[in-house]
């Protein structure tokens, strides 16, 4: 084609141009994409890094204060006939017992309820150790030994015994547990590629020795004998927390979040890996749908202009500034059609090609509000675990202790007897507070009873532990609510009160809650010193961040005035179309 008139310029340029725009705009889509994937990826790791080194560092801090216990009692009880520490402790985490010496195994016997018919072998080395650390440590924990007769990986807790009587056998005072490995394989491996975790994701730990302390998913018999000499294994174990990507313990190229475990005796680091390939796969698929669809529009487009470049001339210049401007981020861009020739299809094609740009960002958009909603919903979730942990777990526990306890007060001896009546007032306090913990940490009256029940316990509790006086008022009706939303209001409405009494010196405050046909309005009103606006989130606080994240994820709108010496208020909107009702779920677009 000869080019000559300043039309046939003027269209070679903008097609020019046109085919410009559209590759920048698949080249930032891709890589825009693929950061989003990648930064997903990692997020998704190091969540699920966190929650097991928490699962890890809870289940040695229950088996210490388990051996604690246990060291009060005295090795007679203990070894003695009945019984005995083989059916006290749970055959799922121990697996043997032993009352050891200065340097041998005095008694020993296995856990009920486990498998084997001898308990695992005692390291000479051990004994030293024993003898070295019992003098600084209360409790020591030994994690590098093979039991010579199995060839599985041992554990061993090892206390002196501190109640009455402990000192009396001199031949045998140290009290030893074998923890069952077993117990932390069910915690860190994982096999289910629907568990979020694909074909290739694994959790293990690794000592200072850079040999594994939990079993692989893909080698068999690795625990103390599969070496993980990699860069974030030592990383971890210089005391640092990141990710990256690096190749594994089997060379392979991976995404790696890592950290240190901080349990007592035990120099770990955990590790959270997915392998690179696998987490490229969508990334690859992406780029291929955008150049695909970027190849399609170029021949189109580039065909239509071709095909009637006298035509068009007025009409491509509309087009080319409509495509600067969507190569300058106006998505919302609707050329009119005037004509049902190429030039009529030429703009629906552009019109077409703006949305599907508009609907990518705004999926990206949601992809980040998703994850932000996911990592409050993980945080409620692991709300309700601990709770349930501290009822089902320390409280009853403590109930069992209170029970033994109260068995002594048919001994002789009143002085025995008062004292078991204070040590039984004190156990009863601790329960109290565990349950006051557990029903704090996830409220059991936001599932029964509408939110205004909640608030006003809430409010109760703090009046009782604060000295605060709280009024509130509900108007409207709340039982549609869904448990979600109750949930972000009443921690947005916790963070606000915790930060009066952290900082306001309020002596009063006012709650309202009101539902209206398209709107629900919390306001949060204290007569505190109140602060300068712009200055409370330059302190270090998370609080006002917090009930601004949790208001975005309601889509709502919240306004903090404060006005020193007079007082801070607080005020909610949450659209009601926008808020969970039961069977619902927030609207997408």
């Amino acid at each position: 084609m000869k080019i000559g008139s300043l039309s046939e310029k003027l269209i070679l340029y903008f097609v020019l141009l046109g085919i410009g725009a559209i590759m920048i705009v698949g080249a930032i889509s891709f890589y825009s994409t693929k950061e989003a994937l990648m930064s997903r990826t990692f997020d998704q790791l190091t969540s699920l890094r966190i929650v097991k080194k928490n699962q890890i560092e809870q289940f040695y801090a229950d088996r210490m204060r388990e051996i604690t216990f246990l060291a009060g009692i005295t090795p007679a009880s203990l070894f003695g006939e009945g019984p005995g520490v083989g059916s006290i402790l749970p055959g799922q985490y121990y697996r043997a017992y032993y009352l050891v010496g200065q340097d041998h195994v005095i008694s020993s016997g296995l856990i009920i309820g486990t498998p084997g018919k001898t308990p695992p072998a005692i390291p000479p080395k051990l004994f030293r150790i024993l003898r070295d650390s019992l003098a600084q440590n209360p409790v020591v924990i030994f994690d590098e030994s093979i039991d010579p007769l199995t060839g599985e990986p041992c554990q061993f807790m090892a206390t002196r015994f501190t109640g009455k009587g402990a000192g009396e056998n001199q031949t045998g005072d140290i009290l030893v547990l074998a923890i069952s490995m077993e117990a932390i394989n069910a915690i860190m491996l994982n096999n289910d590629p629907l568990s979020g975790m694909g074909l290739s994701g694994e959790t293990y730990l690794v000592g200072p020795d850079f040999l594994m302390r939990s079993a692989s998913r893909f080698q068999e018999k690795s625990m103390l004998r599969t070496v993980v000499n990699t860069s974030s294994a030592k990383e971890a174990l210089a005391g640092k927390t990141g990710s990256l990507i690096t190749n594994d313990y089997r060379n392979i190229l991976v995404l790696s979040s890592y950290e240190k475990v901080r349990v007592p005796n035990l120099n770990w680091a955990i590790l959270a890996e997915f392998d690179e390939q696998e987490a490229m796969v969508p990334i690859y698929e992406t780029r291929t749908r955008i150049l695909l669809i970027s190849m399609i529009i170029i021949v189109i487009f580039f065909g239509f202009v071709l095909f009637i470049s006298r035509r068009i001339t007025k009409p491509l210049i509309r087009l080319k500034d409509a495509t600067v401007n969507l190569g300058e981020g106006q998505y919302d861009i609707d050329l009119p059609v005037t004509t049902g020739d190429e030039i009529g299809l030429l703009t629906r094609s552009f019109n077409v090609m703006a949305r599907q740009i508009k609907e990518k960002t705004t999926e990206l958009q949601q992809e980040r509000f998703g994850r932000m909603r996911s990592v409050f919903d993980g945080e409620e979730m692991e709300r309700q675990r601990l709770s349930r942990e501290l009822h089902d777990g320390i409280g009853q526990s403590l109930i069992a202790i209170k029970l033994r306890l109260e068995n002594l007060l048919y001994q002789d001896g009143k002085d025995i007897r008062n004292s078991i009546q204070e040590l039984k007032k004190y156990f009863d306090q601790i329960i109290d507070e565990v349950r006051r913990i557990s029903n704090n940490l996830m409220p059991s009256v936001l599932e029964v009873f509408s939110i205004p029940i909640a608030f006003r316990n809430l409010f109760s509790e703090t009046e009782e532990h604060s000295g605060l006086r709280i009024h509130f008022e509900a108007k409207g009706d709340f039982d549609d609510l869904d448990k979600k939303i109750k949930t972000y209001i009443y921690r947005l409405t916790q963070e606000a009160l915790n930060n009066i009494v952290k900082h306001a010196e309020a002596k009063e405050v006012w709650v309202y809650l009101t539902r209206e046909p398209d709107q629900l309005i919390l306001v949060i009103r204290d007569n505190g010193k109140g602060f300068t606006p712009g200055t409370a989130m330059n302190e270090g606080g998370n609080g006002i961040h917090n009930m601004r994240e949790r208001a975005s994820l309601l889509q709502g709108r919240i306004e903090i005035n404060s006005v020193p010496m007079k007082g801070t208020t607080i005020t909610l909107n949450v659209p009601i179309t926008y808020a969970y009702v039961k069977n619902q779920d927030f609207p997408r677009g």
